[in-house]
């Protein structure tokens, strides 16, 4: 009788331990070769950060993609078989510092409403993390004098080194890895530094020269501000492709956003208040950058003050890669563009050494690129198309109306991969904004690339929600520039988690009208909104 008993309870328990690792087998997510998914164009980003993945990010799980993975398990020590199953997509996200929906990393799942001189306890940061806590390193070191690299959130070579630099200064064990101990050694010099840097910032004053492009550092400008000044700082941010609003002399919402990303590009303290520092190193970026001050047609000026306009270096030419070692006219324009962009604070020279490697890697990372200090024909083509985009922002058009192409979707998707960017610009209202590309079917899955990007995107659409398309031009990163319509409703998966927008979004392109029938109404009502926009678009020509 017991013995029966003993048995029954021993199969029992038996089916119940089957079910529970069936339950998890099934509510688990598996990627394996031969899949195609989001979440893998989201995968080979996080390999190729650790530089454990060379291919293009397709969303597709090949061969490449396969190896990749295997060489990653091998290294932190899982199951090599391949497959990217829970534990191995925990780990690599982790290892890349990576947030996406449902998955946190240990460097980026602490609250960012810390201070600017705060670290949060329990976070390792490393080589190839990538997070706002990394951006935060880097400001803080920058301030304490040990990096002088761009503020791009990525933990590269340099960051290590400014890392190991800072230990090595203070006692600690220098391998070059910022742990707890090192955090909140950093936060502490940053705190004791911050009394006197506050104050020098903002009562410090500079003669600055009678030229259109100074800025007058003898006060501080923050939001509420109006004056002159503010109408200079906004016209100086505009040059430099940081401000897209118009000039009024009012310090808004607007201009804190242009200046605490001109601070964020430039190693400052990002506050977005305006103090000397911050002003006279606006100043020192349009010197080097050989703008001028750019007058805002939007809006009269009683001003007498004569016009300029900016100038534009000419486009890089994708025919010839620059590498380390390079001389010439077309390095020192590519270092002209990559400091107008905020990835270069070196001298133009025109000589390609590690600082403009250095600029060239930042600027691969932040969009997605390979990341090699190369610039060849895929990099250089980017380079152009952000610059392009940046100096719209003074009144002209991403792309002229006549540069604008029609063509089908199905001929031309494929020249593009998942995870590179490009560039809405909505001709009816001058506003335009970045995405990331997500996937490519009938038309195109994409995100906002930044928090400012939406901003600006639902300025577009009137501050509305809306399915209703917006016809708009689209500019890819090889100049290419075609007529899409768009929405900014967020909706389905979301794989950039600090964008302000919880989902993704699509951009149609033109397709056969009897394909769009096929699919359905709401297919329809875009291709007919492109049709109609490529009316419009012609007249413009």
């Amino acid at each position: 009788m017991y013995s029966t008993a003993s048995a029954k309870i021993r199969v029992l328990s038996v089916l119940c331990a089957l079910l529970i690792c069936l339950f998890s087998i099934a509510s688990a997510q598996y990627y394996r070769l031969g899949d195609e998914a989001d979440e893998i164009a989201t995968i080979q980003s996080a390999l190729k950060q650790l530089k454990l993945y060379t291919g293009d990010i397709t969303g597709h799980f090949g061969t490449k993609t396969k190896e990749s993975v295997v060489k990653f398990q091998k290294k932190y020590k899982l199951q090599a078989d391949g497959i990217v199953g829970e534990d191995t997509l925990t780990r690599l996200y982790e290892a890349a510092g990576i947030t996406t929906t449902g998955i946190v990393s240990a460097t980026t799942s602490t609250s960012s409403s810390t201070s600017s001189s705060s670290s949060t306890s329990g976070s390792v940061l490393h080589y190839g993390s990538q997070s706002d806590q990394v951006l935060q390193l880097q400001q803080n070191l920058s301030a304490l004098g040990f990096y002088t690299g761009s503020v791009t959130g990525h933990y590269g070579s340099k960051t290590e080194a400014a890392v190991s630099a800072f230990q090595k200064a203070n006692g600690l064990s220098a391998d070059g890895i910022a742990g707890d101990k090192t955090l909140s050694k950093i936060a502490a010099a940053v705190s004791g530094k911050s009394t006197t840097s506050s104050s020098s910032s903002s009562s410090s004053t500079q003669t600055s020269s009678s030229t259109s492009s100074s800025s007058s550092s003898s006060g501080m400008l923050k939001l509420g501000s109006q004056s002159e000044e503010v109408r200079q700082l906004q016209q100086n941010l505009k040059a430099l492709g940081y401000y897209s609003g118009s000039v009024t002399g009012n310090y808004g919402n607007l201009t804190k956003e242009a200046v605490y990303d001109f601070q964020r590009a430039n190693g400052l303290s990002a506050d977005g208040v305006a103090g000397a520092k911050t002003l006279s190193a606006i100043s020192k970026k349009l010197s080097n950058s050989g703008a001028s001050v750019v007058a805002d047609t939007s809006t009269t000026s009683s001003s007498s003050s004569s016009t300029t306009t900016t100038t534009k270096v000419s486009a890089l030419s994708t025919a010839n890669a620059l590498s380390e070692g390079s001389k010439g006219d077309e390095v020192k324009k590519l270092q002209k563009i990559l400091a107008a962009l905020g990835y270069f604070n070196g001298n133009q020279t025109g000589n390609f050494g590690t600082v403009t490697k250095d600029a060239v890697i930042a600027f691969q990372k932040s969009k997605g690129l390979s990341a090699d200090g190369i610039a060849g024909s895929k990099t250089l083509a980017a380079i152009n198309a952000e610059y392009s985009s940046r100096t719209s922002s003074s009144g002209s058009t991403v792309a002229s109306a006549s540069k604008v192409i029609y063509n089908s979707f199905y001929n031309w998707r494929n020249s593009y991969s998942n995870g590179e960017y490009c560039t809405v610009y909505d001709f009816s209202t001058g506003y335009s904004w970045k995405l990331r590309i997500m996937t490519k079917d009938a038309h195109m899955d994409a995100e906002p690339v930044t928090a400012e990007d939406t901003a600006i995107m639902q300025k577009a659409f009137g501050g509305k929600t809306t399915w209703t398309p917006k016809v708009v031009w689209v500019t890819f990163a090889d100049g290419k520039t075609y007529i899409g319509s768009t929405h900014d409703t967020p909706h389905g998966t979301q794989h950039i988690t600090t964008n302000n927008f919880k989902g993704h979004l699509c951009v149609h392109f033109p397709i056969p009208m009897a394909r769009a029938e096929a699919i359905g109404d709401y297919a329809v009502s875009h291709q007919k909104a492109i049709n109609a926009g490529w009316e419009t678009t012609q007249k413009m020509q």
